[in-house]
């Protein structure tokens, strides 16, 4: 339960410190003040019989800061079709309209994975609202896990 909430809480401040550094122009569409902006995206993966701790923050550019347990942090940059599937399925998702899903193991080696845009969340991927999104976040860090040259949606910055 602690490392959940370390977990959370690290990546709320992963969240803030990136949202500094990562806006578009301002005549971009995601910068609209009728939509607000999904980026950058926050995607972790906790828990599990292996003890995942993986964050993966997305920027609206495609830059990808992922961090692992154990592992020291690395970034690489989306491929354009992996860039073009994430956005258009992050920009599907109610965000507005999702309650904050349960954030807490429901046993002690319970796999969660969530999303966290600044326009709501965090909201487990496999939450019916998340719809299509939830499989291609999914996607994404089970592709960036895999390591640097495992990796076919994004490419080492």
């Amino acid at each position: 339960m602690r490392q959940l909430v370390r977990v959370i809480c690290c990546t709320a401040v992963v969240t803030a410190l990136t949202a500094c550094g990562s806006q578009g122009p301002a005549n971009s569409p995601s910068n609209s003040p009728s939509q607000p902006s999904v980026f950058p995206l926050t995607i972790t993966r906790v828990g599990g019989i292996a003890g995942f701790n993986d964050v993966l923050v997305v920027t609206s550019d495609g830059l990808v800061s992922v961090t692992q347990k154990g592992k020291a942090q690395r970034q690489c940059q989306l491929t354009p079709e992996a860039a073009k599937r994430l956005t258009t399925a992050a920009s599907e998702v109610p965000w507005p309209h999702l309650t904050p899903g349960n954030t807490t193991a429901a046993f002690p080696d319970d796999l969660i994975t969530m999303a966290l845009s600044p326009s709501g969340g965090p909201v487990r991927v496999e939450d019916p609202l998340v719809g299509a999104a939830g499989p291609i976040f999914n996607e994404l860090v089970n592709d960036l896990i895999g390591g640097r040259s495992a990796s076919g949606m994004c490419a080492p910055v």
